[in-house]
């Protein structure tokens, strides 16, 4: 969700995609980072013990964490102006969760009947391995021209059939060269829409 803000992407650009474009660590990786930086807090504050097996066991499996911090106990503002809603889809298939007016997100492909892993596909080969150099360059961009890459790597865009998906409205055929064999996508537009040869080129 954050990534979506941040970047003005399509709400239903997969988390995925944007994770290797943003290069942003997998949510494990930084569970199991954030849950023993937790542990040490705990153990320092005299509140933890350690068991050989199970969760308790997470600052015995890392040789490299001291044995002792110069942690200290802050002082913490739990309130919040925000509410957040993670409802199954049993729960938002009738209706839409939450207060009028919510932000809704989704990421698992359910409002584009599962089709995300075409979507993954298309980020893939326009992004193919993580590259910090690369995703910087991108961060640096107005949240505009941060958008429209986003949406062109990823294919979530508002052209062609994604837009149908979306019950937006759509052009069945591009209408920059206005040839009806070819279907509206950003892989035509970058790539083989005559219309556009010049500013390619």
């Amino acid at each position: 969700m954050a990534e979506v803000c941040i970047t003005g992407a399509m709400r239903t650009t997969p988390s995925d995609a944007l994770d290797a474009i943003l290069n942003i660590p997998p949510i494990r990786q930084i569970s199991i980072e954030m849950s023993t930086l937790a542990a040490i807090r705990l153990r320092d504050l005299d509140y933890w013990k350690d068991h050989l097996t199970g969760h308790s066991s997470i600052l015995l499996k890392n040789n490299n964490i001291p044995s002792k911090t110069d942690y200290c106990m802050p002082t913490e503002h739990m309130a919040t102006p925000f509410h957040t809603l993670i409802p199954n889809r049993d729960e938002w298939t009738s209706a839409t969760p939450g207060q009028e007016g919510a932000l809704s997100f989704y990421t698992d492909g359910s409002k584009l009947d599962n089709q995300n892993s075409l979507v993954g596909r298309v980020a893939r080969q326009s992004w193919p391995h993580i590259d910090k150099a690369r995703s910087n360059a991108l961060c640096n961009l107005s949240r505009r021209d941060c958008s429209l890459v986003i949406r062109s790597l990823t294919g979530h865009w508002l052209i062609g059939i994604h837009a149908q998906r979306l019950n937006s409205p759509y052009n069945d055929f591009c209408r920059s060269c206005r040839d009806e064999e070819e279907e509206e996508s950003p892989e035509h537009f970058f790539c083989f829409c005559p219309a556009l040869s010049s500013r390619r080129f």
